[in-house]
Order: C-alpha cells, then structure tokens, then sequence
C-alpha cells in the first residue's frame, strides 16, 4: 500500500496560488495607503503656505492654480454626465458607434461610484485637510459637513468613465486614464482631499468603472481584475510621489541597492525587447512579465525606501502567484501592442527621472 501524501490537484494547486495571489495584492495596497498616510500631513500644511486666505483661498503657484481649477472642473459630476449624454446621443444617431452602449455603461459606472463613494466617506468620516492638516483621525461614522474626505469623489467618478472608456477605446487608454489623474491631482492641490484620498477614490473608481463595462454576472471577476489593475497604477503613483517627496538613502546601503536596481532594470529592458522581437506568437503570463517584474524590482531598489520596495515586491508575488495565460499577441490590434510599448518605455523614463533628478525636490519632505 502507498502511504506517501496525497498530491494536491490542480483544483486545490490553483486554489491556493489564488489565495496567495489576492492576500499580496492587498498587502501591497496597505502598503501604499500606509506610505501615503505618511505623506498626508506635510502635503497639507505645505498647501497651506502657499493658499491665500482671500476669496476662499487661492494658490500663489500659478501652475498648481491652474491644475486647481482645470481638475476641479473636469471633474465635476455635471461634465461627466454631459460626456454620457454625447455618446448617448451619437449612439442614437449613429447605431454602428455602439456609444449607445457605451453611455449606459457609462452613467451605470457614474452611479456605482457615486453609491461607493458616499457610503465609504460617512462611514469612514475623515475629516477635510482644513479641518485636519495633521491627516490624523480615528474612523467612525459620520453625517456631517467637513468629515467626508475619504475617498475623493471626483476622482471616484473620473476614473469610473476613465476605465469605461479605456476598455472600449484602448488606444486611447492612456489619455483616458491619465485625465483621470489630472483630476485625482487637482483635488489635492486644491486642499480637498489627501494624498491617501485620491488614490481612495482611485481604487474605487476602477472597480465601477471594470463592473459597469462588464456583464453583471462576471462582477466578482470584474472586481478581481479591477484590484490587480489599479494595483498597478496606485504602486507606482505611490513610488513616483514617494521618490519626489523624500530624499534618497545615503551611505553604501543605497548605493548598493541603486547599483543593483540599475542592473535589474537593465536587465528587464533588454528581456522585454527580445520577448517581442522572438518568433514566439503566444506566451504565458509568467513569461510575459518575468521583465516587466525586473524592472519593477530595479525601480524599487533604486528608490531604497523598504516602503516602496515591499510594495513593488508584493505587488510582483501576487502576479506571478496569478498566473493567468496573456492574450495572443498576433490576435491584438496591430497597433495595440505598439502603443503598450511605447506606453511602458514612457513609464520607465520618467521613473528613472525622477529616480536620479527628482528625489525630494518637493518642498513638504
């Protein structure tokens, strides 16, 4: 008789692997909150330095005035709907457009978040930074005026359409998304919101917007990707402000751990270019981000903050626990992969700027 142990099945194996997948998705997301709640505070009371008391109080840095006013506008719960209302009208016109469809995605995204949104901030009741520069507070539940920071609302609802319309128009993806931000930015310049709040409103933001554009009975898988989505924006957002906002580590340590970061990211660069120049058509999700992943660690190692490389490397675990296969890149748009290219040699670029020109350049570190 064989008395050796039961081989687990592929049932249990994959079970298992998701369970670790999902448990480091969501360290990594502490992980951000937690760093940016560091940032709260001194992000606030630098604002109030540079706010005039007059008129409601306006910002003396012309730049940050503008993304102010500009976000604040954009979005703003009536300019939204008035984008779902054109792509109702074009598609009432046009029926080829499907923007019929893409409006009532878009109004549904519109009024999830906006559920999400206010039923976490009366239950959560942080208060506004005016009310709060220090970005201290204990949670519980509240109604009144003041005490509904958490998350931003504004950007909840931009980055709901924002992934509306980034899945139904991916090559513009970027643009979409990247308005998104503009608008999540403005919140905070304009002393609305937090750091921690935005990014908030990020998260939930992604998961209407991955509910609304999908059929209703794949919800739990639509908010199962909105998670690994937003994860990777919200960890590296975080790794930018983070680098921007806090000086790099002296001493041999962070020479170390930048030199090997350099390599890594070296490494992950030349990987990635000879994956897509290979006559392999298909490849599977571990093969396909093993580069991806060594850029991500390098980046991490060369910030040589524990906070951002934890959350970089908890980020990678959950991928590579994930393991799902990756679309077919001969079945994509020809020109999808391009942009995508193109989109990650941009990311890669401006991390390694402000990497080596940027670190603790803003003035509330």
């Amino acid at each position: 008789m064989d008395n050796s142990d039961p081989v687990p099945s592929s049932g249990q194996e994959s079970r298992a692997s998701s369970l670790v997948s999902l448990a480091s998705l969501c360290a990594a997301l502490v992980c951000v909150f937690w760093g940016l709640r560091q940032l709260d505070g001194p992000t606030a009371r630098y604002l109030r330095t540079i706010t005039t008391p007059e008129g409601g109080g306006t910002l003396t840095v012309p730049w940050m005035a503008f993304v102010s006013h500009a976000g604040n506008w954009i979005g703003d719960g009536r300019q939204l709907l008035i984008v779902s209302a054109i792509l109702l009208a074009v598609g009432w016109m046009l029926p080829v457009s499907r923007g019929l469809v893409i409006g009532v995605q878009t109004l549904w995204a519109h009024g999830l978040a906006t559920v999400l949104v206010h039923t976490v901030k009366h239950l959560v009741g942080r208060p506004r930074p005016k009310f709060s520069a220090s970005g201290e507070w204990s949670i519980a539940p509240s109604l009144a005026s003041g005490f509904d920071s958490f998350p931003s609302g504004h950007t909840t609802a931009t980055f709901a359409l924002a992934v509306v319309l980034s899945r139904r128009f991916p090559l513009l993806a970027s643009l979409f998304i990247g308005i998104a931000a503009f608008v999540a930015l403005s919140r905070v310049l304009r002393g609305s919101h937090f750091p921690s709040d935005v990014f908030g409103g990020w998260v939930l933001g992604t998961v209407s917007g991955m509910v609304a554009a999908a059929p209703w009975k794949d919800w739990r898988l639509s908010i199962e990707s909105a998670l690994y989505q937003t994860a990777i924006g919200t960890v590296w957002g975080f790794a930018l402000l983070w680098a921007l906002a806090v000086p790099v580590e002296a001493g041999p340590e962070g020479l170390i751990l930048t030199g090997v970061g350099a390599s890594l990211v070296v490494v992950g660069v030349w990987s990635r270019m000879r994956m897509r120049w290979s006559s392999h058509a298909a490849a599977t999700m571990r093969s396909a981000q093993g580069p991806m992943m060594a850029m991500a660690i390098g980046l991490s190692l060369m910030s040589t903050a524990p906070i951002v490389m934890a959350a970089a490397g908890l980020l990678c675990v959950a991928f590579w626990f994930r393991g799902d296969p990756v679309q077919n890149i001969a079945e994509e748009s020809c020109w999808i992969p391009v942009v995508r290219e193109c989109e990650l040699a941009a990311v890669v670029l401006l991390s390694l700027a402000v990497l080596v020109a940027g670190r603790g350049v803003l003035p509330w570190s």
